[in-house]
């Protein structure tokens, strides 16, 4: 039987450091990976530059026009960081489908992280899911609450949870 995992990335390269402790602990030949990459969503970023080598229309008196600048909305933005998504990580999903691993990219727009996280292993029937921690203690802790610990809290799942060294 097939073991799901939930993986959620970011674009830190320490988010990424738990898929080589994944590789130790379950084989490929039994394991799903759902890489899951959590960003904020987009606003959309106003109007794009103007591209002055494109052809124009004149005006009704015969004035240049000239190049307007296009609006770039939210999902146009969300459409460009998932395709940036799947090339950041197509080196280590080719590694590990090359592996025999059964990889799938999701990537995910909101602003509350943890709840989504919680949401997708509840609907995908997730069997476990792994991620790297800081593992902060003290005062520290106390001011940047822990993403996996608050999941932890949240999921009647097991979390395999990695504090590698920076």
């Amino acid at each position: 039987m097939m073991k799901k995992i939930l993986v959620p990335l970011t674009k830190s390269t320490f988010s990424h450091k738990i898929l080589a402790e994944i590789e130790k602990f379950f084989p490929p030949e039994e394991t799903k990976l759902t890489l899951y990459y959590v960003t904020k969503p987009p606003k959309g970023s106003g109007f794009a530059a103007t591209d002055y080598r494109s052809d124009y229309a004149l005006a009704s008196e015969g004035e240049p026009l000239g190049p307007k600048a296009h609006p770039v909305f939210a999902s146009q933005e969300e459409d460009s960081i998932q395709a940036d998504v799947e090339v950041a990580l197509l080196a280590e999903t080719n590694a590990l489908k090359e592996k025999g691993y059964e990889v799938s990219v999701q990537t995910c727009f909101v602003d509350d992280a943890i709840s989504e996280i919680v949401r997708i292993a509840k609907r995908d029937k997730i069997d476990l899911i792994a991620m790297s921690t800081r593992a902060r203690v003290g005062v520290s802790r106390f001011f940047f609450a822990d993403i996996a610990e608050q999941v932890m809290q949240k999921v009647d799942i097991p979390l395999l949870l990695v504090h590698p060294k920076d």
